[in-house]
């Protein structure tokens, strides 16, 4: 046991110290009589020998109030002091608190009644009260990102404070940022590079004790080391829990008879007992169905509802039951508004692009406008990519002098180098930029055999450029930009191209089989940072896509329709006869262009941003929580949106006036986060960290015992002096 004082100020003890000196100073002191005139003379010889004894000081006499009066002074004292006394500690006199706040911390464990981030807070604000004046603590909450609430600091108060600003989120959980807003402190970093010579450490180590308080919800961290920081993981909640939760809500249309439209929900039991309930889905807040679920522990499965209805609507899916945690018993999901966007394509003649563009299906969700390259000499062109008037721009075999205002979409051709941006440049007078002047042209007889295997194709109008005399798709100057290189290069020479991977968790290769197509020539294309390759090849990416400001370019390293030595149009893959090519155009349409034929709304996680894509007509767009306010919305490029505030689960609408132009979905659906049996061990780096005893030794004080009885002494001196005085 150690005393622990709180004032530790000299000269404030010093100055509290010459109060009770005081006190006995004044008993020392006579009191200065002042002559009185009597009627009587009765009174004179006792004057007279008061007058004799009249000093200053006077002799000390024994006073029952002097000692009391000293006494309260002195617990007075001792109260300001703050004594108290607390255990031994083996702890740094450095502590980093990390608090988790995500989705599964709103879980109240059984026989309980506050969560388990209530109590971390609770068990952390213990902590603090329990620190000595010396010691000095940092606060850090995580869910999928970390803050650092309160820096290093010695002062109780302002990690009270900080603590109460904790707020639970609905968010999964990463605890890896937090770690290494940790390890800055305990771990510095050095210099240099490992290994070289005159690398030298930054900063002196500084040990400190991380505890962390969580119910051990997040992916094991690997490349994560401690160095010098000591962890204590302290398991909030128990593994005897009770959670029934929809893991996956979504509807969709029958493309055959579209007045009908399915539901399909997965339900899972992380619970350790069976449960039978009933899951209830409304539509439009009117109840629609019900069904009976029954599941044991551990165990999962999967509803469909049928449902008949031609117009967008907003669905949710309820489970009558009372659980552990209720962020997971509700799921929202819906059928977005038919959007009709406009798409412009630039293109020398393709049959087969605009048949594909044209089928009773994709011209309900699209107004297409067909013209020949020339056209980018136009100023109507150049207004319309400027203002971003169309929703996606199609460039067949050419490309422009600089990039529109919108998502583009590149075949056989490459996107205009970025240091390309005035029209003083001199390639700016021909607004069509070439791929390259070494493009190998098909034989005359192979022109032949693919005229005679494939479909009639569209003669068009003469090109003003095509891959084979367009100016140099080259990298730009070095010295012209600053930043990465952002632009496109060929990655390899023309030559027949074997398709070898695709990427088909991308929503643009979605119900594709493309290892039938046969490919004549084509090359493979090297992106910015950032590009994603969605069909790899034996030439390497053959179909990528990358980000440019907001927006989106796509670009295809074939060519579907070719031309030969005389300009006559040639087919140059069999794409075009394939199922996949129709799909893979609606897959463009939907994906590149925003575009939406009343399939399901799309779901997203609580906090993520949420960026939609809006049709040009509407101008004053509004987006509101069913049941709750508007959010904040911010304008993106291209007439997008890009909503913040999705904190709340449920169903979300953008609205122009009273018009529906678009629903979107906030959802859990997270199987970490449902999944609440508190984890007793957890794994960080190399190291596992067992779960510690969560009780605290709290600082014990005995200051307010010191006011009480100081308060008894002044009542008891009170008594004393009005008994005397009487």
């Amino acid at each position: 046991m150690s005393f622990v004082p709180a004032l530790t100020n000299l000269w404030a003890f010093l100055l509290l110290a010459l109060v009770p000196v005081g006190i006995i100073v004044l008993y020392f002191l006579k009191l200065k009589r002042e002559p009185v005139e009597v009627p009587s003379t009765y009174l004179w010889s006792k004057t007279i020998e008061d007058l004799h004894v009249n000093s200053l000081l006077q002799r000390l006499r024994r006073s029952l109030l002097l000692l009391l009066q000293l006494l309260a002074v002195l617990i007075a004292l001792i109260a300001l002091l703050r004594p108290g006394y607390r255990g031994e500690s083996t702890g740094q006199d450095r502590t980093v608190f990390l608090i988790d706040n995500s989705a599964s911390m709103q879980t109240v464990d059984r026989n309980e009644t506050l969560s388990r981030f209530e109590k971390a807070k609770l068990l952390i604000l213990d902590k603090i009260e329990a620190m000595a004046d010396s010691d000095s603590a940092m606060i850090i909450s995580f869910n999928d990102r970390s803050e650092t609430v309160q820096a290093f600091t010695t002062d109780r108060a302002r990690l009270r404070d900080s603590l109460n600003r904790v707020t639970i989120t609905n968010h999964s959980t990463d605890i890896l940022g937090a770690l290494k807003a940790a390890d800055g402190l305990a771990n510095p970093r050095r210099s240099s590079e490992i290994a070289d010579v005159n690398d030298v450490q930054v900063a002196d180590a500084k040990p400190a004790d991380l505890l962390i308080y969580s119910d051990g919800r997040f992916q094991t961290v690997t490349e994560f080391n401690l160095g010098n920081l000591r962890a204590e993981y302290i398991a909030m909640g128990t593994s005897d829990v009770e959670n029934l939760a929809i893991t996956a809500f979504s509807t969709e249309r029958n493309a055959e008879r579209p007045t009908e439209v399915q539901a399909f929900a997965t339900i899972e039991n992380f619970g350790n007992s069976s449960v039978s309930t009933t899951a209830t889905l409304s539509m439009n807040g009117q109840l629609l169905d019900a069904e009976a679920v029954q599941l044991d522990a551990g165990e999962q499965t999967g509803l469909s509802f049928e449902i008949e209805t031609e117009d967008a609507a907003t669905l949710n899916l309820a489970l009558d039951h009372e659980d552990d945690l209720e962020i997971d018993n509700i799921a929202y999901t819906g059928l977005s508004p038919l959007r009709n966007v406009s798409i412009l394509v630039i293109t020398p003649g393709n049959t087969p692009l605009k048949v594909g563009l044209q089928t009773e299906k994709t011209a309900k969700i699209c107004n297409a406008s067909f013209f020949a390259p020339s056209y980018l000499q136009t100023e109507d062109y150049k207004k319309r990519a400027a203002n971003g008037t169309d929703d996606l721009i199609i460039y067949d075999t050419c490309s422009p002098a600089e990039m529109p205002a919108t998502n583009t979409f590149f075949i056989g051709a490459l996107p205009p180098p970025t240091s390309l941006k005035s029209a003083g440049n001199s390639n700016a007078a021909n607004p069509l930029q070439a791929i390259s002047n070494d493009t190998a042209v098909p034989s005359l007889e192979q022109a032949k055999t693919q005229a005679a295997s494939g479909p009639p194709t569209e003669a068009g109008p003469p090109a003003v450029s095509s891959t084979s005399d367009a100016a140099p798709q080259l990298a730009a100057d070095p010295n012209a930009t600053d930043g990465p290189d952002m632009n496109w290069r060929w990655a390899s020479p023309e030559s027949s191209v074997a398709l070898i991977d695709i990427e088909r968790s991308h929503p643009l290769m979605r119900y594709l089989e493309l290892f039938s197509l046969l490919i004549f020539s084509g090359r493979g294309v090297d992106g910015p940072p950032g590009t994603v390759d969605l069909v790899g090849a034996d030439v390497g990416a053959i179909l990528a896509i990358a980000p440019r400001d907001g927006f989106q370019d796509m670009v295809l390293g074939f060519e579907i329709i070719s031309r030969d030595e005389e300009g006559a149009p040639v087919t140059n893959t069999n794409w075009y006869a394939e199922r996949s090519w129709p799909v893979f155009l609606l897959n463009v349409l939907r994906y590149l262009a925003g575009a939406a034929d009343a399939t399901g709304a799309p779901s997203y996680r609580p906090g993520e941003t949420v960026r939609v894509r809006l049709e040009n007509a509407i101008t004053s767009p509004n987006v509101s929580r069913i049941g709750g306010a508007s959010v904040d919305v911010t304008a993106g490029p291209g007439g997008s949106l890009e909503v913040i505030e999705t904190e709340i689960p449920g169903n979300y609408r953008v609205e122009d006036g009273s018009k529906l132009a678009d629903l979107f979905a906030i959802n859990l659906f997270d199987p970490q986060e449902s999944e609440i049996a508190t984890v007793k061990e957890i794994d960080i780096g190399y190291e596992s960290v067992t779960s510690g005893d969560m009780t605290v030794e709290q600082r014990q004080e005995f200051w307010r015992w010191a006011l009480i009885a100081m308060l008894g002494l002044i009542a008891a001196e009170w008594l004393v002096y009005s008994r005397r005085v009487a």
